[in-house]
């Protein structure tokens, strides 16, 4: 029996090397890894590519074009449009959000099941929003099909059919949108904080959304006026990041040389100044809690103390009475260590601002039980004062600035957001200002500066909003005397 054992294992050994002597030919006749491989893409080492930076053309018929390189294999871009609901009137009010949902239908040259089925076989995702002062259409494709997404993005800008079939469809959807908005509080208060601060009469106060008046009037004709007077080339920028500059200067002179450079309806774009007026908004309502907003007027996107008010932002911070996860919440902000860490019946406190070409509101967002709306008025304005009263400490003031600059740097790290960061920074400024150039202005801000913006925010008008049960929010006199 040992002998047949050791038979066995004498055979498996023979077997094993004749298996090795095979490999080893074959590897012989193999290159060697130091040896290039015939019919291998060129690889460019990161260290020798050009520096990302962003890059800005004009078109002869003034439309502007920017890009930045990521050298990733996904492309994100989308034409901003100097238009929204800022722009419209009493009689077309809606026309955005209705132009919005009309977005990659039916054009001249694709029906919508054509459109879908070419943005689905680039493997893209496209889509609209409308907003106060812009509009986007937007999308992601494989680098590959740039060409595809921008030639679709020209179809729907220019060339939308706006079939009565599809604005009918349309209209039922925004209709159950509205249905919804009605319980959203966080979306009910932004509109009723706007409507306070600018009337809704102003610019800024105008709804977002299509007004329930208007749904069933607005059709083809009101949706090409608003874009025959609005869609214009000067006031609509192409973006995108992850794209050679030149490829897109070149796909944007093949698909929008014929975007008209002015109006072409004879009348020109209204652009009313918006002024901030300050009051209150309430909307009595079943809710579980009682949603609360103060806030005051912050300026604008050009004004001087712009980034002393963002830092304030990130210095009042503030969220959620319970946060999951760990360190890097704001735990620090003064509304987490000032107010939910010290009032347990506060469900909720967050700093808020919103910026705009002529104007823009910075306050303190709160829940709490509807009993206790009283005591949360009480505290969130002792702490608009409080920071307004005296300067943060350094310590504090820093904590703040970091946290601005790595929200943008972070945000930044994302394709959607570089793209929209470039497109908005140029229909706002007509130029683009890198991240790193930001950080350094950052930098600057001193505890000073940032208690002389909260100063000065506090000695406009207060604008107050409050959905729910209402009863137990002090009235406009009382609160607007806690600011005096």
């Amino acid at each position: 029996m040992q002998s047949v054992a050791a038979l066995k294992r004498c055979g498996g050994t023979a077997v094993r090397s004749s298996m090795l002597r095979a490999q080893s030919r074959t590897l012989a006749s193999q290159p060697s890894l130091d040896v290039e491989m015939p019919g291998m893409p060129q690889l460019t080492p990161a260290s020798a590519q050009d520096k990302p930076a962003s890059k800005v053309t004009v078109l002869d018929n003034g439309l502007r074009v920017a890009s930045e390189e990521n050298y990733g294999q996904v492309t994100a871009l989308g034409m901003f449009v100097d238009a929204g609901s800022r722009y419209e009137t009493a009689a077309n009010s809606g026309v955005s959000h209705l132009l919005e949902h009309m977005a990659f239908k039916s054009t001249e040259n694709r029906s919508t099941l054509r459109l879908v089925r070419d943005i689905e076989d680039i493997g893209g995702q496209m889509g609209a929003a409308s907003a106060r002062e812009f509009m986007i259409y937007q999308g992601e494709c494989l680098r590959d099909h740039v060409e595809t997404a921008v030639d679709i993005l020209s179809d729907t800008i220019l060339r939308p059919k706006l079939s009565p079939w599809d604005i009918d469809e349309q209209r039922k959807t925004i209709g159950y949108e509205l249905e919804d908005m009605e319980q959203n509080a966080q979306a009910v208060l932004t509109e009723m904080l706007h409507a306070a601060a600018y009337t809704e009469q102003g610019a800024l106060g105008h709804p977002l959304w299509c007004p329930k008046r208007n749904l069933n009037k607005l059709g083809e004709d009101d949706l090409r006026s608003f874009m025959t007077t609005h869609f214009t080339a000067k006031r609509m920028v192409l973006s995108a990041a992850g794209v050679e500059h030149e490829r897109l200067v070149d796909l944007a002179n093949k698909y929008f040389a014929d975007l008209p450079s002015a109006s072409t309806s004879g009348s020109e774009p209204k652009t009313e100044k918006s002024t901030y007026f300050g009051g209150e908004r309430r909307v009595q309502a079943e809710s579980p809690l009682t949603h609360v907003a103060l806030c005051f007027d912050a300026g604008s996107w050009s004004a001087d103390d712009l980034l002393e008010t963002c830092t304030l932002h990130m210095l009042l911070g503030g969220g959620g009475s319970f946060s999951a996860g760990g360190p890097g919440k704001g735990m620090y902000s003064r509304l987490y260590t000032n107010v939910l860490n010290k009032y347990h019946w506060v469900d909720s406190a967050t700093a808020f601002n919103s910026m705009y070409n002529d104007g823009g509101l910075v306050g303190i967002y709160g829940t709490c039980l509807p009993q206790d709306a009283g005591r949360l008025v009480d505290v969130m304005s002792s702490e608009l004062t409080s920071v307004a009263a005296a300067a943060p400490s350094a310590e504090e003031t820093n904590r703040a600035k970091n946290q601005l600059k790595s929200s943008v740097l972070m945000k930044l790290e994302s394709r959607q957001t570089l793209f929209e960061d470039l497109g908005r920074q140029i229909l706002t400024y007509g130029k683009h200002e890198a991240a790193v150039d930001l950080c350094k202005r950052i930098d600057q801000v001193t505890p000073e500066g940032i208690q002389k913006a909260a100063a000065k925010a506090i000695k406009s008008k207060v604008t107050v909003a409050s959905f729910g049960d209402v009863s137990a929010v002090p009235n406009y006199v009382d609160i607007a005397s806690r600011f005096n």
